[in-house]
């Protein structure tokens, strides 16, 4: 009779968890606005660290996932795990991420500490890019196809190298 108590609650337990895990996940897909005005980003010019310039349209991608951050900004460090692993799961997505600290060395700082490899660093010099994009907060995330055109953005954080992400991503 105890036994079969345990496995009830065991089992209720278990379901519990796997609906509370899915609805978690089903609402970072809510988080995601598609945007009815789509920005055009072929002719955007990345800087890196150093300050050298990259042209975006000399990026071949599936997608681009744009990612504005603070190293002063914890949502933006607690999402940066996840865009990692999604660049490391697809390896056809360009994962940018363009750092809006005061001061770049912040940024090298933050990339050095936490080593992640997968991801492509940049920063705002000029806070150029930002104030074109208008942004209301960081972390704000922007997709984009690979004809160079945004599509949809994320203003806080999700978890980017889900299935239900990546599902989403390919299925728009």
């Amino acid at each position: 009779m105890i036994k079969n108590q345990n496995r009830i609650i065991s089992l209720i337990v278990i379901i519990l968890y796997a609906v509370i895990f899915f609805k978690l996940q089903a609402s970072d897909i809510a988080k995601i606005q598609l945007l009815n005005k789509h920005y055009h980003i072929k002719d955007l010019k990345l800087q890196d660290f150093d300050g050298k310039f990259f042209p975006l349209k000399n990026k071949e991608s599936k997608f681009y996932i744009i990612n504005l951050w603070a190293s002063w900004c914890a949502p933006c460090i607690k999402e940066m795990k996840s865009l990692d692993a999604l660049k490391k799961a697809v390896p056809s997505i360009s994962v940018i991420t363009v750092s809006q600290d005061n001061d770049v060395k912040d940024a090298e700082e933050f990339f050095i500490k936490n080593k992640y490899n997968n991801l492509e660093k940049y920063y705002d010099f000029d806070k150029k890019f930002i104030s074109t994009i208008k942004v209301r907060g960081l972390p704000t995330t922007f997709i984009a196809n690979s004809k160079y055109k945004i599509f949809a953005k994320v203003e806080g954080i999700i978890e980017w190298d889900s299935k239900i992400f990546i599902e989403w991503l390919y299925s728009n």
